[in-house]
């Protein structure tokens, strides 16, 4: 069967005829279709409720009153094609490698934000002190209550956890931004139910260890059928952020249930995304990657950052089964990540220039220097020359080291855009943390900090004085309260939001799927100082600020502790319910800090 679309026409109609409703009608030319649909937000994405009539033209024809309001659809044809609106300029990314067509049936009541009916619990939560940037503590209430409102409970249909975390700008659950909001939600004295939102995805996982990046939050079903070019797939992160919660926390509770679907997850990417077998070099598609747009090679001989990603899944791993006591699997995953390091050593790395790369079909590096190559730190695959190569790029002024770090291409190549325009240079939460956290690894926590202060400040300098055109805010967004947010992705050379994949919107608002990580875990980890080591029972804390800093009731191993640094008597008050250890980093000296029951003030020089 040949389809040729000649038009798609959404036709609002002028007046409003029932109440709050708008008749729409919509027309798709296709002579040789048995049967068209409309399927979209308005019927529950049923393909069979909105059925098309045609006519002796091979014009399918569909008039239906719609509430006034927006909405997402597609035209179905023959029940297993979905084809978006191409006519029409209103459109999003509907979870795979296609859009949704937006719709806007008369004229829609302002936007409101999403709110639960349960009151956000600032008073539980963790306190930060900053008295050098207190404006800093507020924007971390900001982000947390922000991602309060969006968290949602499973049904039955869906077959999700009672509740979870959720990005909240579709209908769909993303593997990418769930990962990222586990290392934020972990820092709420267990109020957000952050590592059982990853257990959605395992929930949902295939006997052969497949999991989509993408499941519809209406039925719980994956939102497209993998395919060898596009796996439908995210970077493989659920073991580091499961290791992160183990190392945090100390709770090894969730060990023996995970590590089967991490294990079967790291099987299904070797067997289905290594270039060719025994390459031990990974492939992606732009949108699996989690960075759409970046240039990348039509036909990959490898992405470099899969590849890296895969290696530390396989670091983390090992570390995990070293944890459980499994010995045996802890060496295989070891095996892993050493022939998967000199794999994308050998191949990806460019020494004439001191830069990872992407691999094109033919094995050539490509040219492009992306941020993905400084998954290298976090991988634990750099070493001390390629070390001092990937730094100088990365505080170099005409390449990533930009007023607002890190972007995401670097600035000296020919399609950086000063605006943005998402991954060709936005500055974003997930991948800013993976170079902060990498930065770490290899010791370099004054870089990590100077990262995390300067992304911090370029957030609240937006949310503080970024007054938008509403021409460029996406119509679903819209609201009446005003634009005082936290956005998905920031502009390297401007204070203000980046555009999104269209170069003309912003990107969204109230994006806590992954920018809280800023305003939450870099404040507490990176600009407080703050590690805590629950493997170990001890909190480890770099003092790097001359100021009332510190924190206050946080909750670390069932103990409610508070400690804030007094920089004029050069002492720590200090409150515990049980005694705990707390290693001081400070003006270059190390002291373990015995800190006992109750409340008490311990002198640094003492």
């Amino acid at each position: 069967m040949h389809l040729r679309t000649i038009f798609i026409f959404v036709f609002l109609a002028a007046a409003i005829i029932r109440g709050d409703s708008t008749l729409v009608h919509f027309s798709w030319f296709a002579p040789d279709a048995n049967t068209v649909t409309v399927a979209g937000s308005f019927n529950g994405w049923n393909s069979t409720a909105n059925q098309m009539k045609k006519s002796q033209s091979g014009t399918w024809d569909l008039a239906l009153y719609l509430p006034n309001g927006y909405y997402y659809y597609k035209i179905v044809v023959d029940n297993n094609t979905w084809v978006y609106d191409s006519n029409n300029t209103r459109k999003i990314n509907d979870g795979g490698d296609g859009f949704n067509s937006i719709l806007q049936a008369g004229n829609p009541p302002v936007p409101k934000r999403k709110h639960r009916d349960i009151k956000f619990p600032a008073e539980l939560l963790p306190k930060p002190v900053y008295q050098s940037r207190p404006e800093f503590v507020d924007f971390y209430y900001l982000a947390l209550r922000l991602a309060w409102q969006k968290i949602t409970r499973g049904t039955p249909e869906n077959g999700f956890v009672d509740q979870y975390m959720d990005e909240g700008f579709s209908e769909h659950i993303y593997q990418w931004d769930t990962n990222f909001m586990t290392a934020f939600g972990i820092y709420t004295n267990g109020l957000f139910p952050a590592m059982p939102s990853l257990d959605n995805f395992y929930l949902k996982q295939r006997p052969d260890g497949y999991i989509q990046r993408v499941y519809n939050e209406s039925d719980g079903r994956e939102a497209a059928e993998p395919t060898v070019n596009e796996p439908m797939i995210n970077p493989p992160l659920f073991a580091w952020m499961e290791l992160r919660y183990v190392q945090i926390t100390g709770d090894t509770s969730r060990l023996s249930r995970v590590l089967p679907h991490l294990s079967a997850y790291f099987k299904w990417i070797n067997g289905h995304c290594m270039t060719a077998p025994g390459s031990y070099l990974y492939y992606s598609s732009p949108l699996g990657s989690g960075m759409d747009n970046t240039p990348r090679p039509d036909k990959p001989g490898a992405y470099v950052d899969m590849t890296m990603q895969q290696a530390l899944a396989a670091d983390c791993l090992q570390q995990l089964f070293t944890i459980q006591g499994d010995t045996s699997s802890a060496r295989y995953y070891k095996v892993y990540h050493a022939i998967i390091s000199s794999a994308v050593n050998k191949y990806c790395f460019d020494e004439k220039t001191g830069f990872y790369y992407d691999l094109n079909a033919v094995g050539e590096c490509d040219s492009v220097k992306h941020i993905g190559a400084f998954w290298a730190f976090l991988a634990d695959i750099a070493d001390p020359e390629i070390t001092k190569s990937l730094l100088a790029h990365l505080n170099n002024t005409t390449e990533f080291k930009r007023p607002h770090m890190v972007p995401t291409l670097a600035a000296d190549e020919k399609m950086y855009d000063p605006s943005g325009h998402y991954w060709l240079g936005s500055v974003w939460a997930p991948t800013n943390f993976m170079v902060v956290k990498g930065l770490e690894r290899y010791g370099y926590y004054r870089l990590a900090r100077e990262i995390s202060l300067n992304h911090l400040q370029n957030m609240y300098a937006v949310y503080k004085n970024f007054k938008p055109d509403e021409e460029k805010i996406a119509f679903e967004e819209r609201y009446a309260d005003g634009y005082k947010t936290i956005w998905e992705c920031y502009s390297p050379d401007k204070t203000e939001p980046a555009t999104r994949w269209d170069n003309h919107f912003y990107s969204r608002q109230d994006f806590t799927g992954w920018s809280a990580c800023g305003p939450v875990t870099f404040f507490i980890e990176n600009i407080l100082g703050i590690q805590l080591d629950g493997l170990h029972d001890k909190i480890v804390w770099r003092i790097s600020e001359e100021c009332t800093l510190g924190i206050e009731n946080l909750l670390f191993r069932g103990n409610r502790v508070s400690f804030v640094y007094n920089p004029e008597g050069k002492s720590i008050r200090t409150t515990a319910e049980k005694a705990f250890a707390l290693v001081i980093i400070h003006a270059g000296n190390e002291r373990v800090i015995d800190v006992p029951i109750g409340e008490n003030v311990i002198g640094l020089n003492q």
